[in-house]
């Protein structure tokens, strides 16, 4: 029996409900949207056959076999804000032009909702597993791991583990990711600055209000793009995942171009922030495992006296979260730096059996032979001793994550779901 149809639907049924983190309400630790969706998606698996668990609302799993060891599949339910400017239904779930659509569908409801149906799948075609399979939902991975911590403080650990989070056909390295919150003296001609909604989004728009000094002398007209609308400004941009920050266009950086041409300490701060390799910020590196440098400023924010810049860096395995921060406090001499949020690298060779195994259910699929890669992203995989990310974007796909009108092509998830299900086989069998 064939599930995808059953699993299309239940995926829609997730994305209609909105799993951006809340405020703490009622014993829901992540609010009452992430709740209902950990319900609902454990209510789903339940009806499958699976035995199902909900830890106090900061994960559940579902699973299902017998054997000492497990098999681990780690997604999550929560999601990035909607953000702004969509032109199809975000929580609507629906198929459109071939398209399942909303906020979710691939990052992360859609795969880890994949592989629950593809398990379902493969045990009622009459596979035994030669292991348990426990897949677990997370409920806090966009904001912080906490859920994640949660599981690793009171759960079994899987032997071996994979994320459906990522890209294919298999993430065997990691960057290191930390988060820095830079605090500088506001320039006396802003009134305000706002802008962004997580540090791992590009901003896709920022509001500055000037004073009436600087505000007589800027054009309505220019390059930039900036909306001058007498002492406010609005620039747009494209929003993106923070990990890539290459592939948007923060709108932060066209309203510090814009001033720059008319105040010093703009200019300065220009020079530094606009770009995604490190260069302005002199933290500009890389290493053959691991890669380039990645950095994104995410959020700007600002109070009487100071404004704040939210960082997100993918530094490659050459350089320490202690390195980069002297870094970044001799580049912003000037201002604080401070720590924020870290990941520690992930790096899993490229011949262990999970990597060869995964491997070989994408080529049997895709017809593609291919060796694994480093992302910039972190994923659940982190979090526990052998684990990857598998998926679920196809190389030189365009990936819709993070960004306005998310998507995916009904059939890139009938072949996600097929890589899933042979998959799970083959570290099963």
């Amino acid at each position: 029996m064939e599930y995808f149809n059953d699993y299309i639907k239940a995926t829609s049924e997730l994305i209609k409900i909105n799993s951006v983190e809340s405020s703490k309400i009622d014993g829901k630790p992540f609010g009452a949207g992430v709740d209902d969706c950990l319900k609902k998606a454990l209510s789903i698996a339940e009806s499958l056959g699976f035995k199902t668990f909900y830890g106090d609302g900061y994960y559940g799993y579902a699973e299902i076999g017998e054997g000492e060891e497990m098999l681990g599949i780690l997604g999550h339910l929560d999601t990035v804000p909607i953000g702004n400017d969509w032109t199809i239904p975000a929580l609507g779930g629906d198929i459109i032009d071939g398209f399942l659509c909303g906020r979710g569908v691939l990052d992360d409801k859609g795969p880890i909702m994949a592989t629950l149906f593809a398990t379902k799948e493969l045990v009622d075609s009459g596979f035994v597993p030669n292991k348990r399979i426990r897949i677990i939902f997370g409920c806090d991975e966009e904001s912080g791991w906490e859920c994640i911590d949660k599981y690793c403080e009171r759960e079994e650990i899987p032997t071996i583990a994979f994320t459906p989070d990522g890209d294919f056909p298999v993430i065997n390295c990691e960057k290191s990711v930390s988060y820095f919150n830079v605090h500088l003296k506001k320039p006396k001609f802003i009134t305000n600055i706002q802008g962004g909604e997580r540090a791992n989004m590009v901003m896709d728009k920022i509001e500055c209000t000037v004073s009436d000094e600087i505000a007589a002398i800027l054009p309505a007209d220019n390059e930039f793009g900036v909306m001058v609308c007498g002492n406010n400004l609005t620039a747009t941009g494209k929003s993106a995942h923070g990990s890539s920050p290459q592939t948007g266009d923060n709108a932060l950086w066209k309203i510090v171009k814009f001033l720059g041409g008319y105040d010093t300490s703009a200019k300065n701060i220009s020079q530094i922030i606009c770009n995604t390799d490190g260069s302005g910020y002199n933290i500009k590196c890389e290493d053959e495992i691991s890669g380039k440098l990645t950095i994104n400023i995410g959020m700007i924010s600002c109070d009487k006296d100071n404004i704040t810049l939210s960082l997100d860096v993918r530094h490659p395995l050459c350089l320490t979260r202690e390195e980069l921060y002297k870094k970044l406090c001799n580049t912003f001499s000037f201002g604080t730096v401070e720590y924020g949020f870290f990941h520690n690298p992930l790096y899993i060779a490229p011949d262990h059996p999970l990597c060869t195994k995964l491997l070989s259910a994408y080529e049997s699929v895709t017809g593609e032979k291919l060796q694994p890669i480093t992302i910039g992203g972190g994923t659940y995989a982190r979090a526990l001793p052998v684990a990857v990310a598998f998926g679920p974007i196809f190389p030189n796909q365009e990936s819709t994550i993070h960004q306005k009108n998310e998507r995916a092509k009904l059939t890139d998830l009938k072949k996600m779901y097929d890589i899933y299900l042979k998959a799970i086989e083959e570290l099963t069998k």
